[in-house]
């Protein structure tokens, strides 16, 4: 499957973001950097995020938004489907 292809940006994606622990966009962008040597945006980020599909690759993308110094920041992660079923 592509998403545990690492050497797409869906895959490093998925591969970071996928697990408990809640990480911005720049958290993924980060780490995708120290793993991968790849530089993803934040926007690209993004943009993958949201075409995770319960029905193509069996994750839901969960999110919530913390206020942050006065600002909106939001937190992603993606769990298997049968988790929050």
């Amino acid at each position: 499957m592509n998403e545990k292809n690492v050497s797409t940006q869906f895959g490093r994606v998925v591969a970071v973001a996928t697990g408990q622990q809640w990480l911005t966009l720049r958290d993924i962008e980060r780490i995708i950097a120290q793993r991968f040597n790849e530089y993803d945006t934040q926007s690209a980020i993004s943009a993958r995020l949201r075409e995770v599909s319960v029905v193509r690759h069996g994750l839901i993308k969960d999110k919530h938004i913390e206020r942050i110094n006065n600002k909106n920041v939001y937190f992603y992660r993606l769990l298997p489907a049968k988790v929050l079923a």
